[in-house]
């Protein structure tokens, strides 16, 4: 959809700046650094989307994207990370920009139950979900993701018919994708976790669901040292 894709790139480059390597005038490699993101020790950065053309790999261009990308961030005392795409990837990270593991989140999957307690649910704008997600999580520490990239979750998520929503005192960004509910980031507030992920699942009318929420698990990203280790990540695009 050529609206979408507008609209999303449009959001992607209010978000921070894409830096790109070229051959003449063709477009090699490439990757975007989300800058509307911070910790309370520092403003983060996230290298996302990192891309080489097919013909151009095994020349080392992402490797010199990501060099200049991090050089430029870290000069400007930003904290640096990414999230591989596949657990194949974190060793190429670590050799290309010597990127270290650290544990996200917790990710789970659960099942749907026809006789489930079930809570209010609402769609709501990246306003809403920015207040709430810092009132759930003001007393843990976190990524605080600004209101731009709210914007650029919710329209990733809502392209696939999903969004951001409040699931009585809690939130979720969700999408489905054929049988499984995508959720990219689960935060309960007094509710029960259950009881949230089953609201989910009835009201998108689907088998399953896996989500990240906080806890220790086995979701990592790659992270550019020094990086803090308790803070939650969360809500990452891949």
């Amino acid at each position: 959809d050529e609206g979408y894709v507008r609209g999303f790139l449009d959001l992607l480059s209010s978000c921070g700046y894409t830096a790109a390597a070229f051959c003449g005038e063709e477009l090699c490699s490439m990757t975007t650094v989300i800058r509307d993101l911070s910790m309370e020790t520092a403003p983060c950065s996230y290298l996302y989307a990192v891309a080489t053309r097919e013909r151009y790999r095994g020349h080392h261009l992402a490797s010199r994207v990501l060099d200049f990308c991090v050089d430029n961030e870290q000069k400007n005392g930003r904290l640096v990370f990414t999230a591989p795409a596949e657990a194949g990837l974190f060793a190429w990270y670590d050799r290309t920009i010597g990127a270290e593991h650290i544990v996200s989140c917790r990710r789970e999957h659960a099942d749907y139950l026809p006789d489930a307690a079930l809570l209010s649910i609402e769609k709501i704008d990246a306003g809403t979900y920015f207040g709430l997600r810092e009132q759930i999580l003001s007393s843990h520490p976190h990524v605080i993701a600004g209101k731009d990239y709210l914007r650029l979750t919710d329209c990733l998520c809502s392209y696939y018919g999903g969004g951001l929503y409040r699931i009585g005192a809690s939130i979720a960004a969700v999408y489905p994708e054929e049988d499984t509910l995508r959720c990219q980031e689960l935060l309960t507030g007094p509710d029960k976790e259950e009881d949230v992920i089953q609201t989910l699942l009835h009201t998108f009318r689907i088998r399953s669901i896996d989500y990240r929420t906080i806890g220790t698990g086995t979701d990592y990203i790659a992270a550019v040292s020094p990086f803090p280790r308790s803070d939650w990540f969360g809500l990452i695009l891949d």
